[in-house]
């Protein structure tokens, strides 16, 4: 009888956890279904198509510049310095080539561009006892130069700098009648300056851009005229506005986060 009401006992007390796990099993799998039911399905992200600015590409652009030329006049001994500064300004306009690497949304590349100008002015000094006509054509000017972007799909803000050259002239003469002409070719230049692009076609870019150039200085002796330049800088700032072709397309790339 006691083995009898040992084993009743066990047997009760197994129904009884039988019977507290699939009830506990059943709420979780309630609760589980329910939770399901509370969340929406929704598809994962969709990354991003943005422009891609890696490629070759050429262009032209148009213009206007505002510069400096100021220098010191003396006779050809270099003594009795007279100090000049005016101001040339006027239309410019030529073209550029180059190539973009983009990484993620930073675009490095490298430029060259060329401009025609025709920058004028002069003005007029007394020097020797005398008024002095000086006048600067600026005619040239162009650039080797890094350039650093960052892209905002068919947007890029940019940077650039660089090496210039360019070729002016600068005359000097008595009521207005030259008497001796400097013609310079200046390869010790720099140059920078910033700007947008927009690609508004896959193959078809606009840009604008500020540019601030110094093209260094130039001297001369003449003992023909009993004259001198002791050092004649000309800086050249402009706004130009330039479209561009890309080579490939441009291609859309997927961006990464």
């Amino acid at each position: 009888m006691l083995a009898r009401a040992v084993l009743i006992t066990k047997g009760n007390t197994v129904k009884k956890l039988v019977l507290a796990a699939s009830i506990l099993a059943a709420s979780t799998v309630t609760a589980f279904a329910a939770d399901l039911a509370a969340r929406p399905y929704t598809k994962a992200p969709v990354a991003a198509v943005v422009y891609d600015w890696t490629g070759f590409y050429i262009g032209a652009d148009v213009g206007y510049g505002w510069g400096r030329s100021n220098g010191t006049l003396a006779n050809a001994t270099g003594l009795f310095p007279v100090p000049y500064s005016f101001d040339p300004s006027g239309v410019i306009g030529g073209g550029f080539v180059g190539y973009n690497w983009q990484i993620n949304n930073v675009v490095l590349g490298v430029e060259a561009d060329w401009q025609a100008a025709d920058l004028n002015s002069s003005g007029n000094f007394p020097a020797f006892g005398t008024s002095y006509t000086v006048g600067t054509k600026i005619k040239d000017y162009g650039s080797v130069r890094g350039r650093l972007g960052f892209a905002f799909d068919r947007w890029m803000v940019f940077g650039t700098a660089g090496a210039a050259w360019g070729s002016w002239e600068t005359t000097y003469g008595i009521s207005s009648v030259p008497f001796v002409t400097s013609s310079v070719s200046s390869h010790a230049g720099w140059t920078a300056g910033a700007g947008v692009e927009y690609a508004f076609t896959n193959n078809w870019l606009a840009r604008a851009e500020y540019r601030y150039t110094d093209l260094g200085r130039a001297t001369f002796v003449s003992t023909a005229v009993n004259t001198s330049e002791l050092g004649n800088r000309v800086t050249i700032n402009d706004v130009r506005f330039g479209i561009a072709y890309k080579f490939g397309g441009g291609t859309p790339v997927v961006a990464k986060y």
